[in-house]
């Protein structure tokens, strides 16, 4: 079954504030997220006319998307940073109500 967009958000945010600076760089993102998820199927088909995955497009598409309502960028839980992201307090706050240590 295909990963949904919304399924990487708190596990990204994870990411984050695993990083002293809480920003993390999008390819590294990628990575570390394909890691987590290991997509297989149409996730991990490569795009038309392109060298990445679905799955990348979607980590992508948390910076794209950072308007929609449901977006993290959206809620205030992270910022959209030159070439990255970045876990904002209120993130932390969430992953904390999660039962995550951050």
């Amino acid at each position: 079954m295909p990963i949904s967009e919304s399924e990487l958000y708190d596990v990204a945010m994870l990411a984050m504030a695993q990083r002293q600076s809480g920003e993390i760089t999008t390819s590294d993102l990628i990575e570390e997220l394909e890691e987590y998820f290991l997509p297989t199927g149409h996730d991990a088909n490569i795009l038309t006319g392109r060298n990445d995955t679905y799955f990348s497009q979607k980590v992508r598409n948390i910076k794209s998307h950072k308007t929609s309502p449901a977006n993290p960028i959206a809620q205030g839980l992270v910022e959209d940073i030159k070439n990255g992201m970045k876990i904002t307090n209120t993130g932390r706050n969430r992953l904390r109500s999660l039962g995550h240590d951050v």
